[in-house]
């Protein structure tokens, strides 16, 4: 496991999120409550920047696992995150709201059987490893990133501002 992921390990504490011009009266939600979703989500969707500053967004798989999202692409986001390597992943799902800010980096080596694994037992998707790539059985291949969170967002409900929480991860 490498540092960057250690520095990740502990649970975030969350406090009231500023939101609709205002601070959320709370009370917040448990750290619990939005790793579960983030954990049991089956489609995400990411976002990042074209190089000229234009927004992209695309839904894909991916993994909750050590406090950082894990997913790959064969998507031009990949080489977007060569260029600016800050994104943000959402739930599929709108009733209840997670969104995860951060930057990504690549996986090469052993860290992506951590993707790998992952998929297969969630998606019951099998996936081949190579030095800096996972493979499908259909041939296709692509990098593997991870989005290390910085701050993370949640709340209850569509009507759930007032539970809106905000979770900070410590940055080196």
């Amino acid at each position: 496991m490498t540092a960057e992921v250690l520095k990740n390990a502990e649970n975030p504490k969350g406090t009231s999120a500023f939101i609709f011009s205002q601070t959320a009266p709370g009370p917040t939600q448990p750290w619990g409550w939005a790793e579960n979703l983030l954990k049991s989500a089956s489609t995400y969707w990411l976002v990042t920047t074209s190089p000229d500053g234009r927004p992209h967004s695309r839904p894909l798989w991916g993994i909750w696992q050590r406090n950082t999202f894990w997913f790959s692409s064969q998507n031009r986001c990949g080489e977007f995150l060569k260029v600016n390597p800050r994104a943000s992943v959402n739930l599929q799902v709108g009733e209840d709201v997670v969104m995860v800010e951060g930057s990504c980096s690549r996986v090469i080596g052993d860290d992506i059987n951590v993707l790998a694994e992952g998929v297969g037992v969630k998606y019951d998707w099998e996936l081949s490893v190579s030095e800096d790539r996972v493979h499908t059985r259909f041939g296709q291949s692509a990098p593997v990133f991870r989005l290390n969170p910085e701050r993370i967002y949640g709340w209850a409900g569509i009507a759930g501002w007032e539970s809106a929480t905000r979770w900070d991860f410590p940055q080196s």
